[in-house]
């Protein structure tokens, strides 16, 4: 059995119990991933080792890869595709998120300021779509990823905490979707799950849980089953254009018509995308199973939760009756160094601290649960940028294509991702090919030095300002003044193509 860690609060101040939380240690894996390996491991795909052609290389085993792999065997079957990984499927960040399969209507007003109201309603109703395709693709497939379609509550979690955006509300209204993203009250939240910090909120039926690294392990295997030859721990080391684009890996090569980038986070590694988006870790933790505890506070249902704190906590259940929560706290990347062993590489990815922040935020939601017991923590790599969107970009050859940067919101983007580099990469004019996020960054991240100063810095000012608000206290001059010029630094009008 494995090895638990218990939780146990002790007052602080006037804002109620903390839990002052002892965690296991932040593993390799994710526990998503070790809980899919061990169900079914699947066939081996070995390394590549010579030389091979293909019509279209994906590379990266991730969400974005896998779907744009089953995207293009799906419109073109018989298409030669060759999928090279460095790791395995769902190593990366695919198999570490919280598995929220879901919409953006919460973000909504975001997305039109960026794109414009009639761009930014279509993008956010095709990621809607996506959690409805997904119910058809998992039953088409036999899948078995634990996906509950059941929505989300972003809950108001204290008055400190912004309410429902009224501005995205009346977007939705005028668009025919007030349906879509309901405002409830402290009694309408707290039907979902019983915790005395909710005072309101807003719900969307579109949204599902699954479990994330079975989920890209399912896509790993539907695609071999229709002949993409998957080579896993291959690294890339080089993309040399031409006609054909030549793909040159640790002890092969790969020649093909049409390259796909998918890599997610470690693309900042790459000079071409160092400034596209900067890299951090999110922390996640998981209980022992608690089923007597779930019915306690009321949460009966596979409906998502997160909070309206600045550093957010998301949280769900599983299909065992255990809790997974993460948020709360990220730890920066120097230069986007994912694999690095220095100091700062190695705490963004192993910090005991940053791993206790979402098991102490679970017990400060539900006060409930003091006491509860975790088995798990972990980190995965998140590509943070200021406008919170993907971005989809074909190089002047034309046949190197990118989707990159999903900043944490990457289930259902992914899903559409795939759909937009299959067009691109097949040359198809049409709607995913000419969504509002297909062109280059639509932002620009500052330069190191600076880039990981400033961003650990508003990490910990929003992180602490938080917990100020926890404990009842104001967040200070200092962290209200930095918390206004990153706001308006977010606000601020897109430079590059896009705008």
């Amino acid at each position: 059995m494995a090895r638990s860690w218990s939780c146990r609060g002790t007052r602080v101040r006037s804002g109620g119990d903390r839990c002052a939380a002892n965690v296991p240690p932040v593993g390799a894996r994710s526990w998503w991933l070790d809980e899919a390996l061990k169900a079914d491991p699947g066939e081996p795909c070995p390394p590549l080792a010579g030389e091979t052609a293909a019509d279209v290389c994906v590379v990266g085993g991730g969400f974005a890869g896998l779907w744009t792999a089953y995207e293009l065997t799906e419109r073109a079957p018989g298409i030669d595709v060759v999928l090279v990984e460095a790791d395995i499927c769902g190593a990366g960040g695919s198999g570490a998120n919280g598995g929220f399969f879901s919409c953006s209507w919460h973000m909504v007003a975001t997305l039109c300021h960026f794109f414009g109201e009639d761009e930014g309603v279509r993008y956010a109703k095709a990621l809607a779509d996506q959690v409805d395709e997904l119910d058809a693709w998992v039953a088409r497939h036999e899948a078995d990823i634990e996906a509950h379609h059941e929505g989300i509550l972003y809950a108001q979690a204290g008055e400190w905490q912004d309410p429902p955006d009224p501005e995205g509300q009346k977007i939705l209204a005028r668009h025919g979707y007030a349906d879509r993203l309901r405002v409830v009250e402290a009694a309408g939240a707290r039907r979902y799950a019983d915790s005395p910090r909710f005072v309101g909120g807003a719900f969307t039926p579109d949204l599902a849980t699954v479990q994330p690294a079975k989920l890209a392990r399912e896509l790993r295997r539907v695609l071999l089953e229709r002949g993409v030859r998957i080579f896993e721990r291959t690294p890339v080391k080089e993309l040399l254009p031409g006609r054909p684009a030549t793909v040159v890996t640790p002890a092969g090569r790969v020649r093909a018509d049409q390259v796909v980038y998918t890599v997610g986070a470690w693309a900042a590694g790459h000079p071409h995308w160092r400034r596209a988006f900067a890299v951090a870790r999110d922390f996640m933790v998981v209980t022992e199973p608690i089923p007597e505890r779930l019915r306690e506070i009321g949460w009966l249902t596979h409906v998502g939760i997160a909070d309206s704190r600045e550093m957010l906590y998301y949280l769900r259940r599983t299909d065992d009756d255990r809790v997974a929560i993460g948020g709360g706290a990220m730890g920066a990347m120097y230069d986007g160094d994912l694999d690095g062993d220095g100091p700062i590489a190695r705490f963004a990815r192993t910090s005991p601290r940053l791993a206790e922040v979402p098991a102490r935020g679970l017990v400060w939601l539900f006060p409930q649960l003091e006491g509860v017991r975790f088995e798990a923590a972990w980190s995965g790599p998140m590509d943070v940028d200021r406008a919170g969107v993907p971005f989809f970009f074909t190089a002047p050859s034309g046949n190197l294509h990118a989707g990159l940067g999903f900043s944490g919101h990457g289930l259902a983007a992914t899903k559409a991702g795939g759909k937009t580099l299959a067009s691109l990469a097949l040359g198809a004019d049409d709607e995913w090919a000419h969504l509002p996020v297909v062109g280059p960054p639509l932002t620009l991240v500052p330069p190191e030095p600076l880039r990981w100063p400033l961003l650990q810095a508003v990490s910990w000012l929003m992180e602490t300002g938080d917990r100020r608000e926890e404990e009842g206290r104001p967040r200070g001059l200092v962290r209200r003044a930095a918390q206004r010029v990153f706001d308006a630094y977010c606000a601020a009008r897109p430079t590059s193509a896009h705008g």
